[in-house]
């Protein structure tokens, strides 16, 4: 009985102990957003770019890649640049995440040059150089172009710009217009243009659902491809608020599972902004994803300091996420990293 007894006891004060220390094991992420752009198109030029680059970042422990880099791309270099990105990458156990930008504007070249009407076309016919996520000849491009990147050892699948444009930039084409019109009855260009229009409450609605319909397509592809790769996304940081904007329902991505992190751009030096901002996006998601805050050194909507980057990443810790994200490999200088080393990441 009085084995018993000490066995419960030891129980009691050790189990905690070890649900604490496996809590603490799990690793921070530490992410960087990258362009191709940055290395040579030269070969030789590139890799010794990309192994200065690397090593940099293994001192402050980056551990992850977000490189945005087309698979269209390709054709200007005589190598494979994905392919040496991915070998001197894993060589320093670092891992890369392709980033596909399906709302960003694009170049009239290859094949998108050859389909126009997958372009945005606005109430009066104007033609916008971005793609429309709701036409499905758009949604097919992008997993195809998914499909190409899953043929690497890549470790996920990153998309930026999974959205429309700012204040509903949605399309007014007539394939997008008669397939709404279908379904509800009324061509988006027949209603008010105002939230007092239940249809057009219904539009914004309806946009969301194509976005969240590609991120599902991907999911989808990524899951059948039998492959250990996670998808991520870079979001606007107002769950509500981007849904109605630029159809970007994210925290129903992440109550679906479709996403596995999500980077919510969190580009302030208000620290208080900045933290309810965080909180926000940990309430929003519920623990259903890795949520890593996007911290910029330096952005369009802010320039920062070492001291403010430090004390950002000790707010994600002090509010419980999983990692941060750094706005950009460009701007994450020698100063920022020497700091990060010196603090937070020693």
């Amino acid at each position: 009985m009085k084995k018993m007894k000490f066995i419960l006891l030891s129980a009691i004060f050790i189990f905690p102990f070890i649900l604490f220390s496996q809590s603490k094991s799990a690793e921070e992420g530490r992410a960087v957003w990258i362009h191709s752009s940055i290395f040579d198109q030269e070969k030789n030029t590139a890799v010794l770019q990309m192994q200065e680059m690397l090593d940099n970042y293994t001192k402050i422990g980056i551990n992850n890649l977000f490189c945005f880099y087309s698979m269209n791309d390709q054709h200007k270099r005589d190598w494979d640049f994905l392919e040496v990105l991915l070998e001197e990458a894993h060589k320093r156990t670092i891992k890369v995440h392709p980033i596909f930008c399906p709302g960003q504007r694009v170049k009239l070249v290859g094949e998108i040059k050859e389909h126009p009407e997958w372009l945005i076309r606005g109430m009066k016919g104007e033609i916008y150089p971005n793609l429309n996520i709701a036409h499905p000849g758009v949604k097919k491009y992008f997993v195809n172009q998914v499909s190409e990147a899953l043929k690497y050892d890549i470790d996920g699948i990153h998309l930026d710009y999974i959205r429309f444009q700012t204040n509903q930039g949605f399309s007014y084409d007539k394939t997008t217009c008669e397939a709404f019109k279908k379904e509800y009855g009324y061509s988006p260009l027949e209603v008010h243009h105002d939230c007092g229009s239940m249809v057009w409450c219904e539009w914004i609605k309806w946009n969301a659902e194509q976005v969240t319909s590609l991120v599902r397509e991907i999911k989808d592809i990524i899951n059948k491809s039998g492959k250990n790769v996670v998808l991520g996304v870079d979001v606007f940081p107002d769950s509500e608020t981007a849904k109605v904007l630029i159809g970007q329902d994210w925290e129903l991505w992440a109550k679906e599972g479709l996403v596995d992190i999500i980077c919510p751009m969190q580009y302030t030096n208000d620290l208080d902004v900045f933290r309810k901002s965080v909180k926000r996006a940990l309430k929003a998601t519920n623990g259903k994803c890795l949520i890593y805050p996007g911290i910029a050194c330096h952005s369009s909507h802010n320039k920062n300091t070492p001291e403010g980057v430090v004390q950002e990443v000790i707010i994600t810790r002090e509010e419980g996420a999983d990692g941060v994200t750094f706005f950009s490999g460009t701007s994450l200088t020698d100063e920022f990293m020497d700091k990060l080393k010196s603090s937070v990441f020693k």
